[in-house]
Order: C-alpha cells, then sequence, then structure tokens
C-alpha cells in the first residue's frame, strides 16, 4: 500500500474517531442541560407561525381591495399569496397564518400547493388561513349581491 492509498482509508478512520468521541461526550454529559433552554427557546415562536397581512396579499383577478384589517369583495375575487423564506438557510416561521371573519356571505376557497379546499362562512363564522413557505391563492366569492367586508384578524 502506497501513501495515496492510505491518505482516504485515515481521513475515514479519523471522522469515525471523532464521531464516536462526540456521541460518547454526549451520553455521557447529556441529561441535566439547563443551557438548553436558553438556544432552544429562540425556536419557540417559529411552530406558531408568522402572521398573513395584506402586504402578504396581491391582486390576481377579480374586483377586490385589501387593507390591514380587512378585505372588500365585489362579486369575486382571487388573491396571489407570495412566496417568503427563501433561500438556503431560512430560521423564520415555516406558515404564516390569519383568521377571516366575514360580515357577509362568503364562499372561501384556498389553492396550496395543488391542493383546492372551499369552505362557506357567514356573519358570525371564521375561516381559518394557513400557508406555506410557498405561499398560494386565496379565492372569495360574495353569495349576497353586492359588496361582501371580510375582516383580516391575527390567528388565534
Amino acid at each position: 500500500m502506497n501513501k495515496e492509498n492510505r491518505t482516504p482509508i485515515l481521513v475515514v478512520l479519523a471522522c469515525g474517531v471523532i464521531a464516536i468521541l462526540v456521541l460518547v461526550f454526549g451520553v455521557s454529559c447529556g441529561g441535566n442541560n439547563n443551557a438548553a433552554g436558553d438556544w432552544q427557546a429562540g425556536f419557540s415562536g417559529a411552530a406558531a407561525g408568522g402572521r398573513l397581512t395584506a402586504a402578504d396579499l396581491s391582486v390576481a383577478g377579480g374586483s377586490c381591495s385589501a387593507s390591514d384589517t380587512q378585505l372588500t369583495v365585489t362579486g369575486s375575487c382571487v388573491l396571489d399569496v407570495k412566496e417568503f423564506g427563501g433561500g438556503l438557510f431560512y430560521f423564520g416561521p415555516p406558515t404564516k397564518r390569519a383568521r377571516l371573519v366575514p360580515q357577509q356571505p362568503v364562499t372561501v376557497a384556498l389553492f396550496i400547493q395543488g391542493t383546492r379546499a372551499e369552505q362557506d362562512s357567514g356573519p358570525g363564522k371564521s375561516v381559518d388561513l394557513t400557508f406555506g413557505t410557498s405561499g398560494g391563492q386565496l379565492g372569495v366569492t360574495c353569495r349576497a349581491i353586492g359588496t361582501c367586508v371580510l375582516l383580516l384578524q391575527e390567528a388565534g
């Protein structure tokens, strides 16, 4: 065996020794790790999701407008929900969430990653929205004649 053949074998052996040392050290020193709470707390809010706001929405079709607190729809409307996150390492919320509270009878349709879901709603009811980092589309159709108003609230 010459030097060129031994080098890859020595590198693999060195990596194996390091992996075993890390495993043994982790098992022997694990258990009562009070410092873990410090860095884990930084990720605790990620599962709750971010807030879906009017800035995340753009009109794709129909007649509607979006403000920070409400959507106003005349007839029907389709809104694109922008993609968010991106990059190789994104440590922000994996979803964006909101609650729509219609003031008139409406049909709300969601189109997310190739799947369509539809729900009828009206006054006194709410529709929870959750979009992943790839965004999607939100469709609203008024079942009443005229203009419909939907309050855009933080999901809770």
